[in-house]
């Protein structure tokens, strides 16, 4: 008996589903202990395990019709709001991830303008 192609879909959302699982440092908190501060380094890993699926790398992906993040004219205050609360095809993260994380996240992706 052949593996259907089914199959190989469901194993291939696995394999994605566990590399996606993986430990990163944790947010280091402020100096006055008010909130975590989180680093360039763990935003762009952040954004790597949540976003670049269907953005890419470098914000031009556009799988899943995920929009070109380089033509964005979102302020960063949209952003943070469009990535905690979601839209369309895109997830909330306001379960995944906290608020300086998206935060951090909403921050990196300024780099992807053109």
């Amino acid at each position: 008996m052949g593996v259907t192609p089914w199959r190989w879909m469901v194993a291939g959302t696995v394999v994605l589903a566990l590399s996606a699982c993986g430990s990163e440092p944790a947010p280091t908190p402020a100096a006055d202990g008010t909130a975590p501060q989180v680093s360039e380094v763990q935003a762009r890993s952040l954004y790597t395990r949540k976003c670049s699926l269907c953005h890419g790398d470098d914000g031009k992906l556009m799988a899943s019709k995920s929009p070109d993040l380089s033509l964005s004219t979102m302020t960063l205050a949209e952003r943070v709001a469009l990535i905690t609360y979601g839209k369309g095809t895109m997830p909330a993260q306001k379960g995944a991830l906290n608020k300086a994380e998206i935060t951090a996240v909403a921050k990196y992706i300024e780099r992807f303008r053109d």
